[in-house]
């Protein structure tokens, strides 16, 4: 009968293996570690740019703002000039005779006012009437009358 010791085993389970799985288990941990390390180093220094970028935007904003104000003020300014010259161009060309009189040469005849009748009136032709006996011709229309 053979004694075996138990701390011997057979190849599947001893402890120069268990330690070997352990270091490369640790190397691949280490190694994820430092990728991680690398990853949140790389998203820190994007947010550093993106703050950066966010405060230029900022700065061009409120300049854009100061230009806005300025250029609504130069607005303001150039339609009250407008306007003032507007006024200064009606006075200085409005019409100073009355609206009831004109001057008239005397020589100069006024045109006669155009007649305006109807055709009725113009021909002096009756009122329409309908015809109710096509051989019966009204007297008025009668050329032997």
């Amino acid at each position: 009968m053979s004694l075996t010791t138990p701390w011997r085993g057979r190849g599947q389970h001893r402890a120069a293996d268990e330690i070997q799985r352990l270091r490369e288990e640790n190397r691949r941990h280490l190694t994820w570690r430092m990728a991680a390390d690398d990853a949140f180093e790389f998203l820190q220094q994007e947010r550093r740019e993106a703050l950066d970028l966010a405060d230029q935007l900022r700065t061009r904003a409120i300049e854009a703002e100061t230009a806005a104000d300025c250029a609504l003020a130069d607005a303001e300014a150039m339609r009250a000039e407008l306007l003032e010259l507007r006024a200064f161009k009606a006075n200085a060309t409005a019409v100073s005779a009355p609206a009831g009189q004109r001057d008239v040469d005397p020589d100069d005849q006024p045109t006669q006012p155009i007649p305006v009748l109807t055709l009725q009136q113009a021909h002096g032709i009756g009122p329409v009437l309908p015809v109710r006996e096509p051989r019966r011709v009204p007297s008025w229309a009668d050329p032997a009358a």
